[in-house]
């Protein structure tokens, strides 16, 4: 009896022994999109000729294109350089949602991430973690600050059942897009990876003021305010152009006395150092 006691004991242990240590025991990963894993890309979207499909250890990742020092980036001190991995309306063939697909024998309960707007305006954005087919978890980070404001949130999805895919897309009007991703942990919270910059400003910038810029054929007097976003290049600069009203300034008669009279004087000087 005491045997058998003692055995039921030991199995009532070791079995809860083994429920404590199984979530501790999940293996971490990182994924930063950094060589040696993947080459230097180039810093504007429009140098890709087309969507990048990158495979790493436990996840492969599509959708986008990685980027290497992106241009026009100041959140940049929160990735870690050189690459990002991102999708823009404006890139060549991009797509409007990244997809990360997770390797079902890595068991994953929990993802974690920066998101980088890349818009010049505060935009919202969606992620969702799916096992299988079912959504399990979701989370939104509402009107992120526009790109020049360092604009970038933290997303943490966690489901003890399991994730095998995540995705990201962005919400709201208007239908563009244009987002970045860097810093993916799984099985970890990224703050317990990279420590976390202070909160980007909200402070609105001040109106631009308009500028004299390169002309399209248009009337004289016309400027073009620019907006800049991720990856942009000079062929890809999304911009507002705004005609100003000028007015003429016509002489008045009596000026044109003046100014007569002032060109015989002249003439008259001219003459007398001839003779």
């Amino acid at each position: 009896m005491k045997l058998r006691l003692s055995s039921a004991v030991a199995a009532a242990l070791i079995l809860t022994a083994g429920s404590a240590i199984s979530p501790a025991s999940a293996a971490t990963a990182l994924v930063t999109f950094d060589p040696p894993a993947t080459l230097t890309g180039p810093s504007i979207y429009v140098a890709v000729p087309g969507p990048q499909t990158i495979t790493t250890a436990p996840a492969t990742f599509t959708g986008g294109v990685a980027l290497g020092f992106a241009t026009f980036f100041p959140a940049i001190a929160f990735a870690t350089a050189p690459n990002v991995y991102g999708t823009a309306n404006f890139g060549n063939g991009l797509s409007k949602t990244l997809t990360m697909d997770i390797d079902p024998a890595f068991t994953t309960t929990e993802v974690s991430f920066a998101l980088f707007n890349g818009e010049t305006f505060a935009q919202s954005y969606t992620v969702d973690a799916y096992n299988g087919t079912t959504l399990v978890a979701s989370q939104t980070l509402s009107n992120l600050a526009a790109n020049f404001q360092s604009g970038y949130g933290l997303i943490d999805l966690v489901n003890a059942g399991g994730i095998t895919k995540v995705n990201t897309y962005a919400v709201g009007t208007p239908g563009v897009w244009d987002f970045l991703i860097d810093t993916v942990a799984f099985n970890q919270n990224i703050t317990s990876v990279v420590n976390a910059p202070p909160p980007p400003s909200t402070t609105p910038l001040p109106p631009a003021t308009p500028v004299q810029a390169h002309r399209h054929g248009h009337r004289k007097g016309e400027t073009e305010l620019v907006e800049v976003d991720f990856g942009d290049d000079v062929n890809d600069v999304r911009g507002s152009v705004t005609v100003l009203n000028v007015t003429p300034v016509v002489p008045e008669p009596s000026t044109w006395v003046m100014l007569a009279l002032g060109l015989g004087m002249a003439g008259v000087v001219i003459r007398r150092r001839a003779a």
